[in-house]
């Protein structure tokens, strides 16, 4: 893995919080980022990568949706 778990969950967190917060360029951003990491992965990396990228997007998603 290119880059630490934490990076990946947290791009996703990032990602999640910036549609909660109907900030679609951000949220673009970050998905964009997080894309171009996983095209450099290899083998299983890129299913964990996406993995961990979908748990942080839920968690960002979830942190603002009682705000």
């Amino acid at each position: 893995m290119l880059n630490t778990p934490e990076t990946y969950r947290e791009a996703g967190r990032k990602c999640g919080e910036a549609r909660r917060q109907h900030d679609e360029a951000r949220a673009q951003f970050h998905k964009s980022w997080f894309s171009r990491a996983k095209a450099l992965e290899q083998g299983e990396d890129k299913i964990r990568v996406q993995s961990l990228f979908d748990k942080g997007y839920e968690e960002g998603r979830a942190f603002y949706a009682n705000t």
